[in-house]
């Protein structure tokens, strides 16, 4: 049996997250969330393109969303819907940090527990294999909580010049499928 991946990330720190978000991130099993999100998303043309060629999600409030994490091995799946737009991520731990491969984006995070919740902050940036600066990539600290049976997201993505991208939060309950 493999340990979970943010066991291995984080190794003890992972007990101290709150219970729902140790239910997402510390069990071996397949789960499915769901729940609504609001999503802000920047005016700017290449912003939009940018989101449109990442699948991210589109603008909106109330918008329902679902996640299964699928758990293979040393590897996690997340696939995600917001409303008619859904994307797929691959998570894997390398040097110590979390790797997100998301269509022709790899993100680096430096991931922590900070008060019983989860910060992922990004500190790299590939696109189509090709390293991006720290001056042109993205800036995202994303934070996840726990309270009571939700979890809740907070993910602000920034880029260099342009400012927001996009902005998205939301709150999950595991549903049993």
């Amino acid at each position: 049996m493999v340990t979970a991946l943010f066991r291995r990330l984080l190794g003890p720190a992972i007990d101290g997250l709150a219970p729902s978000l140790r239910a997402v991130h510390d069990e071996d099993d397949d789960q499915v969330w769901k729940g609504l999100a609001e999503i802000r998303a920047s005016d700017n043309p290449f912003a939009r393109l940018l989101c449109r060629i990442m699948c991210l999600p589109a603008r909106g409030s109330g918008v329902p969303v679902t996640v299964r994490f699928e758990r293979r091995g040393d590897t996690e799946h997340w696939h995600r819907r917001f409303g008619d737009r859904q994307y797929r991520s691959t998570l894997q731990i390398r040097h110590g940090r979390l790797i997100e491969r998301m269509g022709p984006a790899a993100n680096s995070f430096d991931v922590s527990v900070v008060d019983g919740a989860l910060h992922m902050d990004l500190v790299g940036f590939r696109f189509l294999g090709v390293p991006l600066p720290r001056w042109a990539r993205p800036a995202c600290h994303a934070v996840e909580q726990g309270q009571d049976r939700e979890f809740r997201f907070d993910i602000p993505v920034y880029l260099p010049l342009f400012g927001r991208v996009i902005h998205y939060r939301g709150r999950l309950e595991r549903i049993d499928e």
